[in-house]
């Protein structure tokens, strides 16, 4: 729908900049909600948080990875996310990641 001039009428031209602008905002939405198997990552890991240990990532999968500070507090998260694994769905395997330079 052209009008002699060659341009696009103006209210066709908002309508698309509208809708185009709704669209995105949509999979933005869905963009940012977290999967079932982050939830319950998410939800062991509030259980098994530790001194000396940080949450990293949390992957599509589950996967939690975390940086630990010292080999001990390594150990008590990994052995409290194997526990809190027992009862519900499985997940993947949990990654420590030491920090720079090593423990």
């Amino acid at each position: 729908m052209f009008n002699p001039g060659g341009q696009l009428p103006l209210r066709t031209l908002k309508a698309a900049v509208v809708g185009s602008c709704g669209f995105t905002l949509f999979l933005g939405a869905c963009a940012i909600a977290n999967t079932p198997q982050q939830d319950l990552a998410y939800a062991r890991w509030a259980k098994c948080n530790a001194p000396f240990v940080q949450l990293e990532w949390v992957g599509l999968d589950g996967r939690i990875t975390f940086r630990f500070s010292t080999a001990g507090s390594r150990q008590e998260v990994l052995q409290c996310l194997a526990d809190a694994g027992r009862t519900g769905p499985p997940l993947p395997e949990p990654v420590g990641v030491p920090p720079p330079g090593g423990v």
